[in-house]
């Protein structure tokens, strides 16, 4: 009988719904959601003759965020995220990869999580990744988005207005078809939400890297300070990132010449149905005359309901050598 629940769920959660998750069960201690993404996109760059001038983007994700109360004030908690990618016309190219999979225990002031996750500076890069696409994530940036082996705290404070988290991640390969490098780190960051509409937020993030082929290694760290402001429809972000990088001082590199200064700034308004989006990103590295990031994104999505929308990007790149891109996509999400 649960398992015919289970079928019939999956299948209502291809109707849709406004809802952003579809629960497939739950009893008095239990509860499993299923919630996906359907993203249908062509891209179009110039190949410069040499290759192809359109390609696809297209991809299904879908995910389970599981629970289960384990006493008055604890609950267990699971999280596994997939992504299906189709990148041309061969059917062997498509990929799939493990976005997120991770467990932990929560209660009532916070959570204790570990397995692949989002890394601290997650919580305020996100804000400047706010394009109508996909096409970018946060280019300029040195987060590190999702990383396996995370060991993360979350809690929030002051009536949720202060939200603080940390994470330690462990000596974990980056390449696990040789092992020969590897990556470990550790963060600290909050978020300070006012009444008005402001957010504030920062982070550190220290970076260990080695690679044990060259028998050599680096350490990174990562300032980020980001502000956030909403007003009815209109969002405006920017995030600065301040970098380190402890190169040592050879003959063809003068040490600390890989350290950056970044930013990217979004502006997103939204008009009934209609949203329009400005992003910029750019990162400035000591070495490099020019910058090493320079873009621009224009967007616009269309909102036939919270489920389904039509979108398009353009995205002009300042950085010599580098084209324009188009982006469009039907984009569904359950």
């Amino acid at each position: 009988m649960k398992n015919t629940l289970l079928v019939t769920a999956i299948l209502a959660s291809l109707v849709p719904t406004a809802h952003a998750t579809v629960n497939v069960y739950k009893d008095d201690a239990n509860q499993v959601d299923l919630y996906g993404r359907a993203y249908a996109a062509y891209i179009y760059q110039d190949g410069k003759d040499v290759k192809s001038d359109g390609r696809s983007g297209s991809y299904f994700r879908t995910g389970f965020k599981a629970s289960s109360n384990l006493a008055n004030d604890l609950t267990a908690l699971g999280h596994i995220e997939m992504q299906f990618e189709s990148k041309d016309n061969v059917d062997a190219n498509s990929t799939s990869k493990t976005r997120l999979l991770y467990a932990g225990l929560k209660n009532g002031w916070g959570q204790l999580t570990f397995g692949r996750n989002y890394a601290v500076d997650e919580i305020i890069a996100d804000w400047a990744d706010a394009g109508t696409t996909d096409y970018s994530g946060n280019p300029a940036l040195g987060a590190l988005g999702r990383q396996a082996n995370i060991l993360k705290l979350e809690a929030k404070m002051l009536d949720d207005n202060l939200n603080l988290v940390a994470h330690v991640q462990p000596e974990s390969s980056v390449d696990a078809g040789t092992g020969k490098d590897s990556q470990s780190s550790y963060a600290v960051g909050g978020v300070y939400g006012f009444d008005f509409g402001l957010e504030l937020g920062a982070t550190y993030t220290g970076v260990m890297t080695e690679n044990y082929t060259l028998n050599s290694d680096y350490d990174r760290s990562t300032i980020l300070v980001a502000a956030r402001y909403k007003l009815k429809g209109l969002t405006a972000s920017i995030v600065g990132d301040s970098s380190s990088v402890d190169t040592p001082n050879t003959a063809l590199k003068a040490k600390d010449s890989n350290d950056w200064m970044a930013y990217e700034f979004s502006l997103a308004y939204s008009l009934d149905k209609l949203t329009g989006t400005v992003t910029y990103k750019q990162r400035d590295t000591d070495a490099i005359n020019d910058n090493t990031v320079d873009q621009t994104a224009l967007g616009l999505a269309y909102n036939f309901n919270p489920n389904f929308r039509l979108v398009t990007e353009y995205v002009i790149d300042g950085v010599d050598g580098n084209e324009d891109q188009l982006h469009m996509a039907a984009r569904y999400d359950f």
